[in-house]
């Protein structure tokens, strides 16, 4: 077994840094933007089989999960799942299990 050596923990991203990205200015919707940030974060993990993100690769999990963020705050139902374009990002981060 490898040893792992965990430098930071924290989130993903911030709540401004995702407004940002949705282009929202006002906080109307800051409970629900929220809401899904987690989602969106824990989606990805649980997509790539990990509990946390590779050192070194939290731009493409943060851009993965943001992109998400996006999907689930224009379309409430949110029914088709983490998007193509953040599977692509993560895929070679995927520990699949056999």
């Amino acid at each position: 077994m490898a040893n792992v050596v965990i430098t930071q923990l924290g989130p993903l991203y911030t709540l401004e840094e995702v407004k940002e990205h949705l282009r929202v200015d006002t906080g109307d919707d800051d409970q629900t933007i929220q809401t899904y940030m987690d989602a969106a974060e824990a989606s990805v993990l649980q997509y790539c089989n990990i509990s946390l993100v590779p050192l070194g690769k939290e731009a493409v999990f943060k851009v993965a999960a943001m992109m998400y963020v996006a999907t689930l705050y224009e379309d409430r139902a949110g029914l088709d799942g983490l998007p193509k374009s953040s599977q692509l990002l993560i895929d070679p981060y995927r520990w699949l299990r056999v």
